[in-house]
């Protein structure tokens, strides 16, 4: 399956979902911490807000996510075979 088809489905095809609800599944963090990551860029996925307000929400696109979740995926994958070999 598709990691980004599978996000849709899992955020009711969201193509643009809000960061306190990635942050704790994906990065382990509270929407708090996340939030002040994110105005700092200390994500491992870029993050924006669609409004001009600093009270707009701040967004993690499924694209970016999904290239980020398949990327540790890859990651676990050699190193997993690399133990096992």
């Amino acid at each position: 399956m598709n990691t980004y088809f599978g996000l849709l489905a899992e955020f009711d095809g969201r193509a643009e979902i809000p960061l306190e609800e990635v942050a704790p599944r994906y990065f382990g963090l509270n929407a708090r911490t996340a939030s002040i990551r994110a105005g700092a860029q200390a994500l491992p996925v870029p993050v924006y807000r669609a409004g001009d307000s600093q009270k707009s929400p701040w967004l993690v696109s499924a694209v970016d996510l999904a290239q980020y979740i398949d990327e540790k995926r890859a990651e676990a994958r050699d190193l997993w075979q690399r133990v096992n070999e």
